[in-house]
């Protein structure tokens, strides 16, 4: 059997789309939080502790901290590091994505990324060229409707749709355009344009009527359709699409599919 993606809950975080399963990807988003967290790495090793830094401390000073990552803290005690610890090694703090150890020693800090992370600002995992995200909260829909009246008053009515029969979705507004989650995962984007809206949407692969396909050669986007809005004559078959839409995300997300741009059609 091909083996297939698992993957987090959509985070969008600074290139990382979903959230860590695994210890792997604790140690990815942490390299996207050291600098934050005033954290200077030296290594990165096998054995324990995992990690050697240095913290800034103030007045041009830094202190030496040992570091292990887990994706749970209570991982520590499975992975036998309370040994090592009374052997004498030293460890300082534990990184996880989730703080479950209730027992945890008081003299090592736990920084928990699935809160640490929300703290910071971060970019938006677009569908398109990279160099087109932007920080959230520095883009509004006045700055996407610019000379587009008419695509303003199409992305208004169809918003106006979707809040209606998809009450729980969530809406992030960035430069390239407007990502409705499920709200789990991304399975919607909406590119203002001059001659209306173009609609990017997750179709597992399966037809939606009146959307099409996105890479003619299937290299790409192969669980991903579009559609475009000209007039409000289209909204009515957008809209119907985007429910189907909405409904496939969460069944893919119940079977632990990989929705992603480059995921591949079983």
């Amino acid at each position: 059997m091909k083996r297939r993606n698992i993957v987090g809950q959509l985070i969008n975080f600074r290139g990382l789309v979903y959230a860590p399963v695994e210890e792997n990807g604790v140690i990815f988003l942490f390299a996207k939080l050291n600098k934050d967290l005033d954290l200077n790495i030296e290594t990165i090793r096998k054995g324990f502790p995992d990690c050697i830094a240095k913290r800034y401390i103030g007045k041009n000073r830094w202190e030496e901290v040992f570091i292990e990552f887990e994706y749970k803290s209570s991982d520590f005690v499975k992975h036998g590091h309370l040994k090592q610890l009374k052997n004498g090694i030293k460890c300082d703090i534990i990184v996880c994505w989730e703080h479950d150890w209730k027992d945890c020693p008081v003299d090592i800090e736990i920084i928990e990324l699935r809160e640490e992370y929300k703290k910071y600002e971060h970019e938006e995992v677009l569908l398109e060229n990279p160099k087109a995200s932007t920080k959230i909260g520095k883009v509004t829909l006045d700055d996407l409707y610019r000379d587009y009246n008419n695509s303003k008053i199409l992305y208004e009515k169809l918003h106006v749709m979707i809040a209606k029969y998809l009450p729980k979705v969530t809406r992030t507004i960035a430069k390239s355009g407007v990502f409705y989650n499920s709200p789990e995962r991304l399975f919607l984007s909406i590119k203002v344009q001059k001659q209306g809206l173009r609609l990017r949407l997750f179709t597992s692969g399966k037809h939606i009527k009146g959307v099409d396909v996105i890479s003619e050669d299937g290299s790409y986007a192969q669980k991903w359709g579009q559609f475009y809005i000209k007039n409000s004559s289209d909204i009515s078959s957008a809209i119907k699409g985007i429910i189907k839409s909405n409904e496939l995300i969460k069944s893919a997300i119940s079977n632990n599919e990989n929705t992603g741009w480059y995921a591949e059609v079983d």
